[in-house]
């Protein structure tokens, strides 16, 4: 679906066969998790825009999100966010690649899989430096990935950062679906803890983060807040001109 100036999936079923169905052709590509942050980046910035849209498929990441397009579009859609996408994926036997973060998340993440009694044998780890994102060697680094053939790459940059990353990276590497997953290894090994309650289709997960990042939560809202009736009033143009047409 086209909303917001961005191609969302929200249908979960539909969003894992496409995954899926790459990986099994041995295929390349890369997944956006959209949530308040990225859309309120995608709207400031058309370049970012541009990467994001040219994701092989997206994920709606934000609940809010999903309750908009509900209310416009008088649809059912629930997000599928992340930790949820992480959590159902890192357990899966296949090849996968932790790409980014530190070598203690990638420790802690081993240890929960072996707390459930999950084989962690297919799943590596590669560290990157601490650097701009237009400074990284994208060949060298690919040519590590290439040689892991990871079905699977988990990138852990943080937003914009991580999707800009896999936008440049995707020429140089052979196969593989590449996530840009934010925090997701945060809640996986439980440093962050996603609320139970829910009302509709507001989950309300990022209750934990603004608790324990205050500043860097509160100003992602505060500027995801001052774009939403612009967004919302663009949406429903949208609609009446389509419906029009």
């Amino acid at each position: 679906m086209n909303v917001f100036g961005l191609h969302i999936e929200f249908n979960h079923d539909v969003f894992d066969n496409t995954v899926f169905t790459l990986i099994k052709e041995r295929g390349k590509g890369y997944v956006c998790v959209i949530d308040a942050n990225v859309l309120t980046m995608s709207r400031r910035d058309r370049n970012y825009q541009n990467v994001i849209n040219a994701a092989y498929v997206n994920t709606c990441d934000g609940s809010s999100i999903a309750s908009m397009v509900n209310i416009i579009y008088k649809t059912h859609y629930k997000a599928y966010n992340g930790p949820e996408i992480f959590g159902k994926y890192i357990e899966k036997p296949i090849r996968q690649l932790l790409l980014g973060n530190t070598q203690e998340k990638y420790n802690m993440i081993k240890t929960v899989l072996r707390d459930k009694n999950v084989d962690d044998t297919y799943l590596s780890y590669l560290p990157l430096p601490f650097i701009s994102v237009n400074d990284f060697n994208y060949e060298e680094i690919a040519k590590q990935i290439n040689q892991i053939q990871a079905d699977i790459i988990w990138v852990s940059l943080g937003a914009p950062k991580q999707e800009i990353f896999m936008n440049k990276i995707l020429p140089y590497i052979d196969k593989g679906v590449m996530f840009g997953i934010g925090a997701a290894f945060n809640f996986y090994i439980g440093e962050l803890n996603c609320p139970k309650i829910h009302i509709g289709s507001l989950r309300f997960i990022w209750l934990d983060r603004l608790y324990r990042e205050p500043k860097k939560i509160w100003r992602r809202l505060f500027n995801y807040l001052k774009i939403l009736p612009g967004l919302y009033l663009t949406e429903m143009k949208r609609k009446r001109k389509n419906n029009r047409d």
